[in-house]
Order: structure tokens, then C-alpha cells, then sequence
């Protein structure tokens, strides 16, 4: 049985636009899903998650790096926060997510499961719009992200120093400036893999990485797949 707090935020989290929010069990059974995460799974509503696992609603190579993240934060009880994460909808199209997950103790103080958030992050040149200083730190990573840009580059660009600048990323974009890099890497690598047929060798260098593993590792940790999985996955999703 849930505690009633965690049920009075379920509450609240249910309609609240551009948050997906749930509690799973250790087991990592679903117990608690809002509409938001029910439609991300291709399901009409929240009772249609309950009593299901991750490897029921998701790809093997996603579900099995929720399992990871999620063994993780009960063996240890430290919060997975702000996880910078691109999260696939059932129409194929793609949005940046800060997820969070934590540890729910039972009466007893024992791991009883696990909440999860996920934040849905406004695009930048939206958010920056009004923000002509920060616009330039902006536009400076998109032009440079493959290059060996740093955070003081970035303040530089925007006429502050390096705390000014992570403050004013983290309240208006919601997501450092580092973060943002790696966001606009990302999506290249995003675009050279569905429009192009160039190897990962390839791709790599084009997007910031030094070399093909590191690509791999980075990607797979934000997508969830290895860049080679992803390409697959949207080919055969295409033509389905």
C-alpha cells in the first residue's frame, strides 16, 4: 500500500503538463503512472501501466537501462537527478527530458520502491528569446559544440562570469550550459544517423567526440541505445 503523501502527489503530478511522472515497486512493477508517462508508453491512460514492467512498455535496450538506473538508486539510495535524457514518443518524434528518481522507504525503513520525474525542457531559442545576453552564450555552443568549447567561452560570449552564466542556464533553460553542449551534439549525431549512411568512425569527430567509443558511450547513456541501435530502431520503425 502507498503512503498517502505519494499518493496526494500522484495527484497533483496527474494533468501537470510537460511532467512524466511514477512509482514503481522493487520488483519494478508499476504502481502509480500519470497521463503524461502513459501516452510516452503508447497507452490511453495511467491504469493501462499499472502492474506492468518496463520490458512490457519499451524497447529491450531502453527497459534495460531503466532496470540499471533504477537497481542502482535502491542498492545505494542516492537520487539519479537531472538526467539529461531524449526520450522517443510512440510518433517517432523526440524531446529532451531532466529526469530524477529516487528511493521510497516503507514504515519500516526498508526500500518499499521507486519515484520517478521527468521534465519536459522548453526548446532554447524559445527560452532564451527574451534573454539577449544568454541567446549569445546559446548560439555560440550551437556554432561550436563540435569544437573544444568551454563553459568560460560561453560567459565570455554572454558578458558574465561562469556562475552568473550556470545560474542564469539552470533557471531559464533549465539545464547547465555543459548539458547544452552535449545536447546540441546529440542531435547532430541524431540527424547524420537518419540522413546519412556515414560509419560511426565518421560521425564521431563531426559531433565533439574524440573517438568512436566515447561517442558510444555518451549517446547510449542520453538515447539509451548505442548509435548503431538507434539507427536500426528508426529504420524499422519507419517502415512499420
Amino acid at each position: 500500500m502507498l503512503d498517502p503523501s505519494l499518493v496526494a502527489v500522484t495527484d497533483v503530478l496527474a494533468t501537470t503538463p510537460g511532467v512524466m511522472f511514477c512509482i514503481k515497486a522493487t520488483d519494478g512493477t508499476y504502481l502509480m503512472a500519470n497521463l503524461a508517462f502513459a501516452e510516452r508508453a503508447g497507452l490511453e491512460g495511467p491504469g493501462d501501466v499499472v502492474g506492468r514492467i518496463a520490458a512490457e512498455l519499451f524497447p529491450p535496450e531502453l527497459a534495460r537501462r531503466y532496470e540499471k538506473q533504477d537497481a542502482e538508486v535502491l542498492a545505494t539510495g542516492r537520487m539519479l537527478t537531472n538526467e539529461l535524457e531524449l526520450i522517443t514518443r510512440p510518433d517517432l518524434t523526440s524531446g529532451w527530458f531532466l529526469t530524477s528518481k529516487s528511493r521510497w522507504l516503507g514504515s519500516d525503513g526498508r526500500p518499499a520502491g521507486l519515484v520517478n520525474l521527468s521534465v519536459d525542457l522548453r526548446a532554447p531559442d524559445d527560452a532564451a528569446a527574451p534573454h539577449e545576453r544568454l541567446a549569445a552564450a546559446v548560439d555560440l555552443a550551437r556554432q561550436r559544440f563540435a569544437d573544444k568549447i568551454t563553459v568560460g567561452q560561453m560567459a565570455e560570449a554572454a558578458a558574465m562570469s561562469v556562475p552568473q552564466l550556470e545560474r542564469s542556464f539552470r533557471r531559464v533553460l533549465g539545464l547547465t550550459p555543459k548539458q547544452l553542449i552535449m545536447r546540441f551534439r546529440v542531435e547532430e549525431a541524431l540527424r547524420l544517423l537518419e540522413t546519412t549512411d556515414r560509419p560511426l568512425s565518421q560521425i564521431a569527430p563531426l559531433c565533439g567526440y574524440y573517438d568512436q567509443s566515447a561517442f558510444t558511450r555518451h549517446f547510449r547513456r542520453v538515447v539509451g541505445f548505442g548509435p548503431a541501435g538507434w539507427r536500426d530502431h528508426r529504420a524499422m520503425a519507419s517502415n512499420t
